[in-house]
C-alpha cells in the first residue's frame, strides 16, 4: 500500500484480492473448511478428496519427524496408518490465518492397534497455494505429560520419558 505500513504491522500479507475485507473473511473460512475436511476424513477414517485439497508437490511433517512429499505420498500414509490406528477426537481450538498461512491450535487422541489411546495438544502450520491447496502442513505437538520441574525446590528435576510414536 502506497502512503503507509501494511495492514497488521511489519510483515503483514496484503489481503487475499478482489474485495477487500469481505474475500479476506471468506478465504479464511474457506482455509478452516479445507483444514476441518482434512481432520475429518482421519475422524471418520476415509479419504474424502486427498488429493482436492493438498498440491501434487505438498510437503507434509508429522509432529514427531516423519516427512511425505506429494500428495501421492500423503495419501499412501493415510490409508496405512488407518490400517495401524484411529483417530478418536481431533478438536481445532482456534485458528490464525497471516498471509498465505493458516495456523490452527488443536487437542488430538487416537489409538494404535490395541494399545491405550494417547493425545495431546498441537498446532499446525498449513501454508496455502494461490489455487486454494496446502502447500505444505507441519505439525507440532506438546508433550501430553506436563510438569512443573520446580515443583519440589529450586532445583530442576527433569523427568525421563519414553516418546509414543504416533
Amino acid at each position: 500500500r502506497a502512503g503507509g505500513p501494511a495492514r497488521g504491522g511489519a510483515g503483514a500479507a496484503e489481503p487475499v484480492r478482489a474485495g477487500g475485507i469481505e474475500r479476506e473473511v471468506f478465504a479464511m473460512n474457506e482455509r478452516e473448511e479445507i483444514v476441518r475436511r482434512w481432520l475429518l476424513m482421519w475422524l471418520q477414517g476415509e479419504d474424502l478428496g486427498i488429493k482436492e485439497i493438498f498440491a501434487e508437490d505438498a510437503v507434509y511433517t508429522e509432529s514427531w519427524g516423519p516427512v511425505y512429499h506429494g500428495a501421492e505420498a500423503i495419501t499412501h500414509w493415510f490409508r496405512g496408518w488407518l490400517t495401524r490406528g484411529r483417530v478418536q477426537v481431533w478438536d481445532v481450538h482456534r485458528f490464525f490465518h497471516a498471509g498465505d498461512q493458516t495456523v490452527a491450535t488443536w487437542y488430538f487422541q487416537c489409538r494404535m492397534g490395541e494399545d491405550k489411546p494417547v493425545g495431546f495438544e498441537g498446532v499446525s502450520v498449513v501454508r496455502w497455494r494461490e489455487d486454494g491447496k496446502i502447500a505444505s502442513l507441519t505439525e507440532y505437538c506438546c508433550e501430553p505429560e506436563q510438569y512443573d520441574p520446580y515443583a519440589n525446590g529450586p532445583e530442576p528435576v527433569f523427568e525421563a520419558t519414553e516418546r509414543a510414536l504416533y
